[in-house]
């Protein structure tokens, strides 16, 4: 049902839709807005507790637009709320429970002001976002660094380090020329994709169009 699911319900909210894309429990990812890309061998991880949450706003005054790069890993809990622009570049990693957004939603004193000076936010290619870090609006993330697990970023972290805390700051620098990225795990020596469409068969093992047909009509809590 997965691959039916995400050909007839979610691709056509995509302005873009690579190939080889995976999403684990396609019910669970929930996009509102429009404006969204998705590049090649892209892997969402959604579970009934944790969906994942893309968020881009259009109106007269927002025009929203998120870019998900190729090889992204998108984990369960992950919410990306866009008025401006958010772009994820190639190979980022994004752990549990991740916020990412582009504004403040409201201004600061005058709180009916919904804009509220949006600022695009980027993740350069290989980044990795520990679990439930918060990405906040103008911050761009430098290629390779690591985001500590619970940390607030606002504004520019350097490329190759590991920034931590609230507010996020230095901790350590890394070696940049021991990197491998997602894009290894695509390669033909690698059982990667194979083994995670075992596990997407394994999970949706007895599950049948007629029985989706049923849960809508008659859904249990």
């Amino acid at each position: 049902m997965s691959s039916f699911y995400i050909h007839y319900f979610l691709k056509p909210k995509f302005k873009k839709f690579g190939k080889g894309v995976m999403i684990l429990k396609p019910q669970y990812l929930k996009t509102f807005g429009k404006n969204i890309t998705i590049g090649n061998f892209a892997t969402l991880i959604c579970s009934s507790d944790k969906n994942i949450d893309l968020a881009t706003w259009q109106t007269d005054k927002l025009n929203g637009e998120l870019q998900i790069g190729k090889y992204v890993l998108i984990s369960p809990g992950t919410s990306i709320r866009v008025a401006k622009k958010v772009i994820i570049d190639d190979s980022v990693m994004i752990a549990s429970d991740v916020t990412i957004t582009d504004s403040d939603w409201h201004g600061i004193y005058d709180r009916t002001d919904y804009v509220a000076t949006p600022k695009q936010v980027i993740i350069n290619k290989n980044a990795w976002i520990g679990e439930r870090s918060l990405i906040l609006k103008g911050s761009e993330i430098g290629e390779n660094s690591i985001i500590g697990a619970g940390s607030v970023v606002s504004g520019v972290v350097p490329p190759n380090v590991v920034y931590a805390g609230n507010p996020a700051k230095k901790v350590k620098e890394l070696d940049k020329s021991d990197f491998k990225s997602r894009e290894q795990l695509f390669s033909e020596s690698s059982s990667y994709l194979s083994d995670m469409i075992k596990i997407d068969k394994k999970t949706l093992e007895g599950n049948t169009f007629f029985k989706w047909l049923f849960s809508i009509i008659w859904p249990r809590k």
